[in-house]
């Protein structure tokens, strides 16, 4: 088993820790978070795709899309075929894994290196933007949700799906004992390396509140409301940017 990194003190050395992370477990991504979520993290997927409003023709963007399933769900969604998807991540491991999925949409998926926080693209380029289970990673929540509205159109929609916190203290509990053993546990056994597991569980206990994250949306200029998944494991926030 190797010995963890230094955990992350400023943004420039979390972004090197964030990579080394990936890096280490893109090959066993999907089947650690099928196993560690009982498979709910693909019903919460197409909870999110769903809460898009998503039609054919529009151009989409999966900010932080890792493994690509919420990009390849977007795609199959737009039956069209005339629309447009693309995934980025700055990991080229997880991208690998992603573009070397089999796709059944009419709609490909056009895989893109880019840095979420300041993302390769004009002002208003998608209609609807979307990111996964990985805000809590970004260096700067606040900066990397201005940057995602910066590039999403007028009267978009900015779709966000993240852990959750449980408003039950008894759920609460639980869930973040279960983070800190069984998911630790099932991300050891999958990967054989335990200190990624031990970082994403701090990062979901010490992210955001949903009224915090809700505030954040709001200030940034979008008009935005959560909803709490599966008793609040999992939060889908959507923020509309004004016509």
């Amino acid at each position: 088993m190797t010995s963890a990194p230094p955990a992350p003190a400023v943004p420039q050395e979390k972004s090197v820790f964030i990579q080394r992370l990936f890096t280490t477990i893109a090959p066993r991504y999907d089947w650690f978070n099928r196993l560690a979520s009982l498979n709910l993290d693909q019903r919460w997927r197409r909870r999110a795709v769903a809460a898009s409003e998503l039609t054919p023709g529009m151009r989409v963007l999966d900010v932080c899309t890792g493994s690509g399933d919420l990009a390849l769900m977007c795609a199959a969604a737009q039956t069209s075929g005339r629309g447009i998807v693309v995934g980025l991540d700055f990991n080229d491991a997880m991208l690998h894994t992603a573009s070397s999925k089999l796709r059944g949409a009419e709609t490909a998926v056009w895989w893109i290196r880019g840095d979420a926080q300041r993302l390769p693209f004009a002002s208003q380029s998608f209609d609807r933007l979307f990111i996964g289970f990985s805000t809590r990673n970004l260096s700067d929540v606040s900066a990397g949700v201005r940057e995602m509205l910066r590039v999403l159109k007028a009267g978009g929609r900015l779709v966000i799906l993240e852990t959750g916190r449980p408003s039950n203290p008894v759920v609460r509990a639980a869930y973040f004992a279960a983070l800190f053993t069984v998911a630790r546990v099932v991300g050891l056994l999958v990967t054989g390396r335990l200190w990624p597991f031990t970082y994403l569980a701090r990062s979901v206990k010490g992210f955001l509140r949903p009224d915090q994250m809700v505030a954040l949306l709001t200030a940034s200029g979008a008009r935005a409301w959560y909803q709490p998944l599966s008793w609040g494991i999992a939060s889908l926030y959507v923020a509309d940017k004004p016509a």
